[in-house]
């Protein structure tokens, strides 16, 4: 990282051009350094921060750019709440492909918690109404539960706390995440064929029960609870009740999701996982097929997170094993890879999730994903397999 201030700007440093990423400008003075804070960048992130520089519309500003950087819709109205004066340029092909100023945001949606014990709102996703004030230090966010007020400072403080927690990300950096921790520990396998469950061979093979050590483990709560979160912030999944785990690989899974949300959202929920054979024995009146039912109360809404989908049809039937639990509401389906493989029925394996049990199935990971992510160290004749794959079994393309 280049700190840079005052008459010691490079003006050559300040315009050079980045090849990927976002350059904030027009940041109000001294406020870069909350502003990188928020943005959290990783260890091999390009970074530049000017600090107190000229600015011919404002006099002095800090001005920030990062390489290869994606910003979330929730990052840019925190951007907007510490620096209401700041643009942010979005680069692709070392060109401004977007410009955009910023604008603060109404409410804020599980960034802050609330501080009065009372507050019917405690276990649920916060939301606070954004109050403006002039100067911008005076104003505060209000819980819309109870009315209990957090004052600027505190509230943006426990955002960048948050921030540096890495609560704060994009789906780009989940999936980076994902695959790195994949290749890194032997959980995406390569160069041989095959054999599914399936019966079909193929040229790679997703096996999350590499990821058994504490790193790998530490890791993945971070990338589940992180893309439930994104997916909560992009409005693509309802606010749930318990994570459920298709045995056996699918319980591990669900935990770590309930302990990543938890740890890094304040969102406390419970985890069900299923048996492959009905308990016959002890008090079965509590947990025959679905362990963690007894905490189950009719129309609570469930998440399924699980590995892989292939074909859909294992997912179909563990799921269905839930309506031993009685009335209750699905809102979505987590993997962390979908192989876009055809389902032996029309579309993909995903559609004939969605066609079945009537909600998305969202990956983390697709096919495609890996395949442009990793062609580049694939062999002629590897990437020939992958090809010949998708063409035979693929509800995609690869190219």
């Amino acid at each position: 990282m280049i700190h840079l201030q005052g008459a010691l700007a490079s003006k050559k440093m300040l315009v050079s051009k980045i090849e990927r990423g976002i350059v904030i400008d027009h940041i109000s003075p001294c406020k870069g350094l909350q502003i990188l804070k928020l943005l959290n960048p990783g260890p091999e992130a390009t970074v530049v921060m000017a600090k107190n520089v000229a600015s011919t519309k404002f006099g002095r500003k800090d001005l920030v750019k990062i390489e290869g950087e994606y910003l979330t819709s929730t990052q840019v109205d925190m951007i907007a709440l510490i620096s209401p004066t700041a643009t942010v340029n979005i680069i692709e092909s070392r060109e401004v492909k977007e410009k955009k100023e910023v604008r603060p945001p109404s409410e804020l949606r599980h960034l802050i918690d609330c501080r009065n014990p009372l507050c019917p709102s405690k276990g649920l996703l916060s939301r606070f109404v954004v109050v403006l004030k002039e100067p911008l230090e005076h104003s505060y966010f209000e819980c819309k539960a109870c009315g209990h007020r957090v004052y600027y400072e505190e509230g943006i403080e426990e955002v960048l706390k948050g921030a540096s927690a890495g609560i704060l990300i994009s789906r780009e950096k989940v999936q980076a995440a994902l695959l790195d921790l994949l290749t890194k520990k032997g959980g995406l396998r390569l160069g041989q064929k095959f054999r599914l469950k399936s019966g079909r061979v193929s040229p790679f093979f997703v096996n999350l029960g590499a990821l058994n050590d504490g790193e790998s483990l530490s890791r993945l709560r971070w990338v589940l609870a992180g893309f439930v979160r994104v997916l909560l912030d992009e409005g693509k999944l309802k606010d749930f009740d318990f994570v459920f785990g298709p045995a056996y690989k699918g319980i591990n899974l669900a935990a770590l999701t309930c302990e990543g949300l938890n740890e890094y959202i304040g969102l406390n929920r419970r985890y069900l996982y299923d048996r492959k054979e009905e308990k016959l024995y002890g008090d079965t009146t509590m947990d025959r097929q679905i362990v963690g039912g007894e905490y189950f109360k009719e129309g609570q809404r469930v998440l399924v997170v699980d590995d892989t989908v292939t074909t859909g049809q294992t997912k179909i039937e563990s799921i269905r094993k839930l309506s031993a639990l009685g009335s209750h509401e699905l809102v979505g389906v987590v993997v962390c890879v979908d192989r876009q493989e055809t389902s032996g029925e029309a579309g993909s394996a995903a559609e004939h999730v969605k066609r079945k049990l009537g909600v998305e199935v969202h990956s983390i990971l697709t096919a495609t994903d890996i395949y442009h992510m990793i062609k580049g160290m694939l062999s002629d004749e590897e990437r020939a397999a992958w090809l010949d794959y998708y063409a035979k079994y693929g509800a995609v393309k690869l190219e």
